[in-house]
């Protein structure tokens, strides 16, 4: 997936981008710096754990990001879906 694109300052990008994946209801902020988020989102089924990182590129005004699972040999698309799922909503709100 490509990178996000991001508008102005990096502290307004870096809230936005927080507000935006714990609005999605089940995930948990475990670690914040100037230009990092890392969240853990506990899956519905078999209460399996995922983190989420996002890093802040300042010069090139882009987020690079990755969601993983923990565990396991296939979290069957969920990653993927999430990760579509924060970009569509970055599209409308991070710029």
């Amino acid at each position: 997936m490509p990178t996000l694109r991001y508008v102005g300052e990096i502290q307004t990008a870096r809230q936005r981008m927080k507000d935006l994946v714990l609005a999605l209801g089940n995930a948990k902020l475990q670690e914040e710096a100037e230009n990092y988020l890392h969240f853990t989102f506990k899956t519905r089924l078999g209460g399996f754990i995922d983190d989420v990182e996002f890093e802040f590129a300042e010069r090139e005004k882009v987020i690079h990001f990755r969601s993983a699972s923990r565990v396991g040999y296939s979290d069957m698309g969920a990653n993927k879906r999430r990760m579509r799922k924060i970009s569509r909503l970055w599209s409308t709100i991070g710029r």
